[in-house]
């Protein structure tokens, strides 16, 4: 696997080598790259032969929150070009409205559902989307999860850093039956 660095202007980032017609853009959450979970989603599409794009920034307090993950999302499709997919964690969910108005399919792992930003973009959005979240997450709500996604995934006791590594299989096996389904 190919990884090299990349300058995206607002903040750095790291892209996964693999196929210029199937980009997707991994924004972080608030801290820490939005990881491991993020690495969670970019295995499976790395391995199904995606460019991944991923975004490393972290949130600074004081910053606007609801223009820190759709700036970033801007400045990576910017660099890339294009793009099929968005994946965010947590406040990288706030890019909804921005993947939305592209009319991009989305993955949003502990997504901010009770946040307009991320609410009312999921509403509008028009291609597929998979929301992920834990029963132990107080972000969470499976039913407003449920009317805002076409696809839910809920992990029993999985709290809002999405972490575990028992997890992982879940996630990996929702993120590439997604991802599969986009490019049939």
């Amino acid at each position: 696997m190919e990884i090299s660095r990349v300058d995206l202007g607002i903040c750095g980032g790291y892209e996964y080598a693999g196929d210029p017609d199937w980009t997707a853009i991994v924004l972080p959450g608030a801290m820490l790259g939005g990881m491991p979970v993020n690495a969670f989603v970019i295995g499976p599409l790395v391995a199904e032969g995606w460019r991944v794009v991923q975004v490393w920034d972290e949130y600074r307090p004081g910053a606007d929150r609801e223009r820190w993950a759709p700036e970033r999302a801007a400045a990576a499709l910017a660099y890339t070009g294009s793009a099929r997919l968005v994946s965010g964690k947590s406040a990288g969910s706030l890019a909804a409205g921005f993947v939305a108005d592209h009319g991009l399919a989305g993955i949003w792992t502990t997504p901010l559902v009770h946040e307009p930003a991320c609410a009312d973009g999921l509403r509008r959005r028009t291609a597929p989307a998979l929301l992920i979240g834990g029963t132990d997450d107080p972000a969470w709500d499976r039913v407003l999860a449920e009317q805002l996604a076409d696809e839910v995934v809920e992990l029993d006791g999985a709290d809002h850093g999405l972490a575990r590594l028992s997890d992982l299989a879940a996630v990996e096996r929702a993120v590439s039956a997604f991802s599969g389904r986009l490019r049939a």
